[in-house]
């Protein structure tokens, strides 16, 4: 078992894919490193850096997504049509936390699962402005005007409707990261500016970050199975990993000329157990 999760780690899982496949080297939109680079793909090994793809969010993400605005929508029922139940408000406010439930927490899970992703949790790509202004002015509906009521429950839906599209910028660049092998004496915190050094010695956290817009460039050690790594991502400012060289990241103002300059570490070989060898080999 240890032996398959190493072998498909750098390539990511065949169950992600709807064929079932081996996934190949390289998948629509991604791209190599600068030809400056050293970097190598899991079915050439050797040495450099090499992309290490993530589960997609689509998997975690959809079908919650999908369910809350059902959830949303009936939980205006019992507040349109009073009388009905034992307690409307109390009804509306179960279905209520159900929906946003099945969007705000998928969301929180499946950025935390990911390596090197951010913490903070006000930084999801959830509309805070519209849900926050829904939930003040609720109680209001029964203390000053029950039309109130409404107005907060357009806004939540106003909430969604802004979070979806948060969520799909957020999203759009498939998570992945591109790693090298290294031996923890390579680490050497020599880097140029925008670089910042967060840590001199290595160790298995972030090393050094630089700022964007949208987000940071940012290296972090880690080890796997014996062998240490160099990680390389961009870290998104909702907290969620985006692949650094990818077509969907050619927005990103001053990205491009921070990484078509090589960082000044070889790496080591990669071991074979990370490799996809085929069947001739």
């Amino acid at each position: 078992m240890e032996s398959r999760r190493d072998r498909f780690w750098l390539l990511g899982e065949p169950r992600w894919r709807n064929s079932g496949e081996i996934a190949p080297d390289f998948l629509p939109g991604e791209l190599s490193p600068p030809a400056d680079w050293v970097s190598t793909t899991p079915r050439i090994g050797s040495y450099g850096w090499c992309r290490q793809r993530m589960r997609p969010l689509a998997h975690s993400l959809l079908i919650p997504l999908a369910w809350a605005p059902f959830f949303l929508l009936i939980a205006a029922i019992p507040l349109a049509i009073p009388g009905r139940t034992p307690n409307d408000q109390g009804i509306s406010t179960a279905l209520f936390t159900v929906a946003w439930s099945l969007v705000i927490i998928p969301i929180l899970f499946s950025r935390n699962s990911q390596p090197m992703s951010g913490s903070s949790f006000f930084s999801l790509p959830v509309d805070w402005a519209s849900l926050t202004f829904a939930l003040s002015i609720f109680p209001l509906h029964i203390l000053v005007d029950s039309r109130l009521g409404w107005i907060s429950y357009f806004f939540c839906w106003l909430a969604y409707f802004r979070t979806i599209r948060l969520v799909q910028i957020a999203i759009i660049t498939p998570p992945a990261r591109f790693l090298l092998p290294i031996d923890p004496i390579d680490w050497e915190a020599e880097l140029e500016s925008p670089w910042e050094i967060l840590s001199v010695k290595w160790s298995n956290k972030e090393l050094a970050s630089a700022d964007f817009p949208n987000g940071k460039l940012v290296l972090s050690g880690f080890s796997r199975t014996g062998q240490d790594f160099l990680s390389l991502a961009f870290v998104h400012r909702t907290g969620f990993v985006k692949d650094p060289f990818h077509e969907s990241m050619s927005g990103e103002i001053g990205l491009a000329d921070l990484l078509s300059k090589p960082l000044p570490l070889v790496g080591r070989e990669w071991p074979a157990r990370f490799l996809q060898v085929s069947e001739e080999e």
